[in-house]
């Protein structure tokens, strides 16, 4: 049992509880070491770091954003996992398409892509599930070039409400549909 390879930081059953006092002094030499390393760092850099992080947690960011991936870094990754896929080199289409929804989780394309990824290697359960996230991101926009208007208009919304700051770039793509609804509305009455 020992020689097994455990992931970082799991605990072997085998191992004794820890005292408050050692879980503190752990704690204390933890801190030390994270101020040491961040100790010549500017202040207004740290502010930043603190604000991304918080984002981060309370959903406003991804993990793309949070590591500085860029949207061209995205895209150039997204072309050339499509390249995999295209060739058939599923699995690595598949390992390129699974960080960009994990970077990237509300792109509909990535997880749509993930999709034909996974059905390919018949692996359908997993498909339906990546087909489902995508459309789930995607519906209004269907809803919307299939004249459902309604339905569209309620998809929007949804992601509107859920962004009240303004920041989410896919609840602004909803804010700019809806506001293209209106307008056809308007015009269907006049």
């Amino acid at each position: 049992m020992a020689d097994e390879k455990r992931p970082q930081g799991a605990v072997a059953p085998d191992t004794p509880e820890m005292s408050q006092e050692e879980a503190q002094a752990q704690m204390d030499r933890f801190f030390q070491v994270l101020e040491e390393r961040v100790k010549d760092v500017p202040e207004a850099e740290l502010e930043r770091g603190v604000r991304k992080v918080e984002d981060f947690i309370d959903g406003k960011m991804g993990w793309a954003e949070l590591f500085n991936f860029t949207p061209e870094m995205l895209f150039q990754m997204a072309e050339f996992g499509f390249m995999q896929f295209k060739q058939g080199r599923y699995p690595d289409a598949e390992r390129v398409f699974k960080a960009l929804t994990l970077l990237d989780f509300n792109n509909a394309y990535y997880h749509s892509v993930m999709g034909s990824i996974l059905q390919r290697q018949k692996r359908y359960g997993e498909a339906i599930a990546e087909y489902t996230q995508a459309r789930e991101l995607n519906r209004g926009e269907i809803f919307m070039r299939h004249g459902l208007n309604d339905d569209a208009a309620g998809d929007f919304q949804k992601a509107i409400d859920a962004d009240p700051e303004g920041t989410d770039r896919f609840a602004n793509r909803a804010r700019m549909l809806s506001q293209q609804l209106a307008r056809m509305k308007t015009k269907a009455k006049g």
